[in-house]
């Protein structure tokens, strides 16, 4: 599960930085969603943003304003932003997260004059440095500090249920099942927060061994949001994982299935945590090879994705441990050593390494 969809943000890094040097008069820069409802030239809505909140925002054009859903947001580029802000999009896109995240620190301090875009620089500093503390524990603490000093600053901005969720879930990650709930909480409480707390408790019943009663929410959520392909997607995972935790394969691999043809190829925040898991659910079968080619999938084309990707080597190397190859078990494992030495993935990859002769 993702709090931010960050192949929206890749595609709107692409989309303002074509805007940037088309030479177009100034102006705050909205890019929509790929089949936006909302009225625009050429898929993006250019004025000055005047307000910001958890639904919308409101763009005066002229004499008139004009709001737009957050929910088709793409990306939005501000007028006078500061060259860091632009460089730490760029350096993100690019993958170098650690790099983008310390350029948004900097944006964020240079921008005190506009707030927009301060709580927009501080949101993508907390959030990149969440995304990579779900590959490295160490960043754990540091992370949440980011977010919960976000969340109280700005509880009323655009940014404020990702931000809300992303703490849940590394509160998730740490066992802190306390702070869990009181996340939970707070995400119901706000717009467009609903779903997303559902998926989040379902998560948390599953965490504590309660497979039964994370289905029977994850089929309230279902039932709820009909034919949404975002809603149904984390909903789907969730569920599949459990329904594996009991041991029924075959609806879990339906649900996997489901979730892949759903979503774009490109889509590799959806992909690899579907494919993912559906290796895990596969292996747990005791379909080995089914499983070592989900994980593969994974590997080969959506090795981006930084925190699932480690996941996806980890199945790998058990696979081929299981399947007898452990030249191909060793060569992955070495592949995770060296791109991923502090993921937790890691430690459980090196449980299957044969003991070394005395």
């Amino acid at each position: 599960m993702r709090t931010w969809n960050r192949l929206s943000v890749v595609a709107g890094i692409a989309l303002g930085t074509a805007w940037a040097g088309s030479g177009a008069s100034r102006a705050d820069d909205v890019a929509l969603v790929a089949g936006s409802t909302v009225k625009s030239i050429g898929g993006r809505v250019r004025g000055q943003i005047s307000a910001e909140t958890p639904t919308e925002l409101t763009v005066k054009l002229g004499a008139s304003t004009q709001t737009v859903p957050i929910d088709q947001v793409a990306s939005i580029r501000y007028d006078g932003q500061p060259a860091n802000m632009t460089l730490a999009e760029t350096r993100e896109l690019a993958g170098s997260y650690a790099e983008a995240a310390d350029l948004y620190k900097k944006a964020a301090a240079e921008s005190s004059a506009k707030p927009f875009v301060m709580q927009a620089a501080l949101f993508h500093q907390a959030r990149i440095t969440g995304d990579m503390a779900l590959a490295d524990p160490s960043k754990t603490s540091e992370a949440i500090a980011l977010l919960d000093a976000f969340t109280r600053s700005y509880a009323n901005g655009r940014h404020i249920v990702p931000a809300v969720e992303l703490l849940a879930r590394l509160q998730l990650q740490k066992g802190d099942y306390a702070g869990v709930e009181k996340s939970i909480t707070r995400i119901e409480a706000l717009p467009r927060g609903a779903d997303r707390a559902g998926v989040l408790r379902a998560r948390l019943h599953a965490r504590q061994g309660n497979h039964e009663k994370a289905l029977a929410e994850l089929d309230k959520l279902m039932k709820a949001a009909g034919s949404n392909p975002s809603k149904m997607r984390e909903a789907r995972l969730a569920k599949a994982e459990s329904l594996a935790a009991l041991k029924r394969f075959s609806e879990a691999e339906t649900d996997l299935r489901a979730v892949i043809s759903a979503n774009a190829a490109e889509d590799f925040v959806a992909q690899s945590a579907a494919y993912n898991t559906l290796g895990d659910c596969l292996r747990a079968a005791g379909r080995k090879k089914d499983a070592l080619y989900a994980y593969l999938h994974t590997d080969l084309l959506y090795s981006k994705d930084k925190e699932q990707h480690p996941r996806a080597l980890a199945g790998i190397v058990r696979a081929w441990r299981e399947i007898g190859r452990d030249d191909r078990a060793d060569e992955a494992l070495e592949t995770l050593k060296k791109d991923y030495p502090k993921s937790p993935w890691l430690a459980a990859a090196k449980e299957t390494e044969a003991p070394t002769p005395k």
